[in-house]
């Protein structure tokens, strides 16, 4: 039986490392549902949301194995209904660096097209605010790793959910415990339809930190976060500087040697968190840049 799972990876690289902490949670296992998810079932005795094998017209198997978390294993879901469940990210700690978040699943969903509805949201403050993931991802530069979905109406199979949050903690800052809610809401009209079903998550963090004898203050930079034109007054203007744009993976996506210019475009960027990295026979600085168009 696939097993929840949890492990830590180290890959040294130059000048930066990183480290994975990722969660896997298939729902075929007792341990994974205990620990992380929670159907609060006290302040709505109601609630439709359940862990078991699938037994539904449409949902009649998981993506994997044979549990998926659903509303309701058997029946279809009711009318004037609102029912929530909750996956607690437990993270290590903060490393450092450049971060990356991501929250990754499959679903498939069977509804009264835009009547009946889904809804996710995270919370980096134990449940006190809430932000809507899909309707707030332009205002927290979220990054749509697939297509962004629409949780209503009657998926082709099962859909593919991928989504960097790295921008959110940054905005809001560091937490070690993310919330994310999973909303199903029915109108007053009995479709007898399956609803919402979910399996196999992902929930990743990658970290990139910086070498112990960079230094930062060879060049600063401005404006930060930028549209893509960067000024890099040097403290030496007599010193080639080879310069490397780092992404929130570790690849190397832009470089340059011999560079002396105080002006550096990087408008072909996506917006997003990115390492600059600037070297000398003398000194090497590492600084964290905002790509916000």
């Amino acid at each position: 039986m696939k097993k929840f799972y949890l492990f830590i990876s180290m890959i040294i690289m130059t000048s930066v490392s990183h480290a994975q902490w990722m969660y896997s949670i298939d729902f075929d296992s007792p341990w994974s549902e205990n620990s992380h998810i929670i159907i609060d079932t006290v302040s709505n005795q109601n609630n439709i949301w359940q862990i078991g094998v699938p037994n539904k017209a449409i949902f009649n198997s998981a993506y994997s194995l044979t549990h998926a978390i659903i509303t309701d294993t058997v029946n279809s879901y009711p009318i004037n209904d609102t029912s929530s469940f909750i996956i607690k990210h437990i993270r290590p700690g903060q490393l450092g660096g450049n971060e990356s978040l991501l929250l990754d699943f499959w679903f498939k969903f069977n509804s009264d097209t835009l009547t009946d509805y889904g809804k996710i949201e995270a919370s980096i403050d134990n449940g006190n605010s809430w932000i809507n993931l899909l309707t707030e991802d332009v205002t927290y530069f979220l990054q749509w790793m697939e297509p962004k979905p629409v949780l209503s109406g009657t998926t082709n199979g099962w859909q593919h959910f991928s989504l960097q949050l790295n921008m959110l903690t940054y905005m809001l800052g560091y937490s070690d415990t993310l919330l994310y809610k999973f909303t199903f809401i029915s109108d007053s009209i009995q479709t007898n339809k399956d609803g919402w079903m979910l399996d196999d998550f992902q929930l990743n963090d990658w970290w990139e930190g910086i070498e112990n004898n960079s230094s930062n203050e060879m060049v600063s930079i401005f404006p930060n976060p930028s549209k893509g034109l960067l000024n890099l007054p040097f403290a030496d203007l007599n010193t080639n500087n080879d310069i490397k744009i780092i992404n929130n993976t570790g690849h190397i996506i832009f470089e340059t040697s011999n560079f002396k210019n105080q002006l550096i475009d990087l408008t072909h960027l996506e917006n997003g968190i990115y390492y600059l990295k600037i070297s000398n026979e003398n000194s090497t600085s590492i600084n964290k840049l905002i790509i916000c168009k």
